[in-house]
């Protein structure tokens, strides 16, 4: 697993591509290793996924009947969720690559997606950690996490576009196969785990 330097030298990487600037594939490990290594930052974005768990909790609670459960098992169906709305996407993109021809960069596209969600996780983390120290703060949490996300998407596609330059085109395809089918699989799974109150 990849320790807090090795971390930080790839957040430097994914820094540089984001300012457009290709010397940021110098400090990735783009290797077949480093494809798999990648996906250790969805141990590193637990403790921001726990956030957002905890305060999708109380917002559950507090539109359930009192006495509804929600301990361990409620957790672990969301980590099944948040686990599956990261990997799908990128076995999509994977499987995807040789029919649109972008074979060529899928490594970069997997590993700088693996890298770039963990401050996106952690920027996600924070509307929802307002909302748990912050009683009756919804309104104020809504408009920040849909902020967030506008800026997610926003820095994504401009990280796949340094990737997939010159075609912006193709950058746009990917950075929407990379976070639409997410908010779809997370919202279906949420309904079809019975996570969703009503």
């Amino acid at each position: 697993m990849p320790q807090l330097e090795e971390i930080g030298t790839y957040l430097k990487g994914i820094w540089l591509l984001l300012s457009g600037d290709k010397r940021g594939f110098d400090y990735l490990d783009l290797s077949a290793i480093g494809v798999w290594r990648s996906f250790a930052s969805i141990l590193w974005c637990l403790p921001a996924m726990a956030v957002s768990w905890g305060a999708w909790r109380l917002y559950y609670l507090a539109n359930m009947p009192q006495g509804t459960p929600a301990g361990l098992t409620f957790i672990l169906k969301l980590f099944l969720i948040d686990l599956s709305a990261w990997v799908l996407p990128l076995a999509l993109i994977a499987v995807l690559a040789r029919p649109l021809a972008y074979s060529e960069i899928l490594a970069d596209v997997i590993v700088t997606s693996n890298w770039i969600s963990l401050p996106i996780f952690y920027a996600m983390a924070v509307p929802a950690a307002i909302r748990l120290v912050i009683p009756g703060s919804e309104g104020l949490t809504a408009l920040l996490s849909l902020v967030t996300l506008v800026v997610s998407f926003a820095a994504v596609f401009r990280l796949i576009k340094t990737i997939a330059s010159p075609h912006a085109l193709l950058a746009f395809a990917l950075t929407t196969l990379s976070i639409l089918p997410s908010l779809i699989i997370g919202e279906l799974m949420q309904r079809a785990l019975g996570l969703f109150p009503g």
